[in-house]
C-alpha cells in the first residue's frame, strides 16, 4: 500500500503511505475543533483496516469485516467511506477528505461523527482499490 500506483489515466490504484497519514490528520483537524485529543496512527489498526477495505470493498457490503470479527481484537469503533467512483474525485486524499467532512457533518449523535470525535487514542486507515471503486476504513481505538 505504498507504492500509490496510478493507471495510465492517472488515477491511483493503491493508497501511498502520504494518503494514510493524511487519513489520520484529517480526522485529527475536525477532533481538534472539539478540544478532542490527537489520535495516534497505529499500524495494527492500519492492518486491520485494510483487510476490512478489501473484504467489504468486493462483497459491497459495508462493515462486513468488522462485524465478522467483532473488531478483530484490535478495533473498537469503525467508518467506512464505501465503493465511491474513484473517477470523480481523482485521488485517494480527495475521497478522504469528502468522505470524512460528510462523515463530521452528521453532528453529534450521528455515529460517524462520534466515532470521530470518540474517547480514542489510535487511528488506522486502510484502502482498497478496485474496478474504479475506493473503500475506505477506518478503525479506531
Amino acid at each position: 500500500m505504498n507504492g500509490g500506483v496510478t493507471t495510465p489515466g492517472g488515477l491511483p490504484t493503491s493508497a501511498a503511505d502520504a494518503d494514510l497519514t493524511f487519513c489520520v490528520s484529517e480526522t485529527n483537524r475536525y477532533r481538534a475543533t472539539v478540544g478532542g485529543a490527537a489520535l495516534i496512527r497505529s499500524a495494527p489498526l492500519e492492518a486491520y483496516a485494510a483487510d476490512g477495505a478489501r473484504i467489504d470493498g468486493i462483497a459491497h457490503v459495508a462493515h462486513s469485516h468488522v462485524t465478522g470479527t467483532n473488531g478483530g481484537g484490535v478495533a473498537f469503533a469503525e467508518n467506512e467511506i464505501p465503493w465511491w467512483p474513484l473517477g470523480q474525485f481523482g485521488t485517494v486524499q480527495a475521497v478522504m477528505r469528502q468522505g470524512i467532512a460528510q462523515m463530521w457533518a452528521e453532528g453529534p449523535g450521528g455515529g460517524h461523527y462520534d466515532n470521530i470525535k470518540g474517547p480514542y487514542t489510535t487511528l488506522g486507515c486502510g484502502v482498497f482499490i478496485q474496478n474504479g471503486e475506493i473503500t475506505v476504513v477506518q478503525d479506531f481505538r
